[in-house]
């Protein structure tokens, strides 16, 4: 936003060595960083790539994480593309998550972008064991998209599951030699009666609820459920939550418990 930049000394940057290199520092430290937007995780990577050892300074990060591309698996473990499915091309399943004790389910599976990854270890480069970082992970707001647990059930549904935030934090300790180095908060808001409601359910999948505020949102239908564009003003809790420790192997999803809903599996 350019109100947040009105008054950034930016120009400071362009000074001699000394003095920029100061300014550099000041910058990244005391600034929020957000990028918000479509399923694109690659300008991060390009910006984080660009700034050398100017990550270093780097303190708070925000980003924008929307639901993982899916894809359809097999019983012997393969992954298709589903045809309207944003996937780009397929990955396999990740050596970190442990395959299934039993034979591998059919159906919708999330696939993780592995430029989640790239972003994490661009950050754990020349890491400071006395500077703290924290990378904010926006879900979408409107409404509960919690990884993990489905608050609310429709035909469109695929269950956002935690594949994403168990291999983030495996990531975390992988790439940091001091894991709590990086400080991982996932942000989401909705509705508050849905929350005062599922509140266990999502504490029972590994949330760590550290912070919740009342607010409010305009929720636009859209005509999907009331008249066409009916604007509602809706009581809102907004959440910031951590992953409970990890103990013992991590095992990859098994498929969404929706997929019956949808009837065009995958391409050829």
């Amino acid at each position: 936003m350019a109100a947040s930049r009105e008054n950034l000394a930016l120009g400071l940057l362009r000074c001699c060595t000394i003095v920029a290199a100061e300014s550099a520092q000041i910058f990244y430290s005391r600034n929020t960083f957000r990028f918000e937007g479509e399923h694109e995780y690659y300008p991060v990577i390009t910006w984080l790539d660009k700034l050398d050892r100017n990550r270093d300074y780097l303190a708070k990060l925000e980003i924008t994480v929307r639901r993982p591309s899916i894809a359809w698996q097999l019983p012997d473990g393969s992954r298709h593309k589903i045809s309207h499915s944003k996937t780009r091309g397929l990955a396999s399943h990740h050596p970190y998550l442990a395959a299934p004790l039993g034979p591998y389910e059919e159906g919708e599976v999330d696939i993780v972008d592995p430029a989640i990854e790239t972003i994490i270890s661009l950050l754990a480069k020349h890491e400071h064991s006395d500077r703290q970082r924290r990378m904010t992970l926006c879900l979408d707001a409107g409404y509960y998209n919690i990884p993990g647990i489905e608050l609310f059930e429709f035909e469109d549904t695929s269950l956002f599951s935690l594949d994403l935030p168990n291999l983030v934090d495996i990531w975390r300790r992988q790439y940091f030699w001091d894991p709590e180095a990086l400080k991982i908060i996932w942000k989401t808001e909705g509705e508050l009666d849905i929350f005062n409601e599922k509140r266990h359910l999502i504490e029972g999948v590994g949330w760590n609820i550290v912070h919740a505020q009342e607010g409010e949102y305009i929720y636009n239908s859209h005509g999907a459920f009331g008249p066409p564009h009916e604007e509602k003003v809706i009581p809102s809790m907004q959440l910031s939550m951590i992953r409970d420790e990890i103990v013992g192997p991590i095992r990859a999803a098994g498929p969404s418990p929706y997929t019956h809903w949808h009837h065009s599996p995958f391409e050829d």
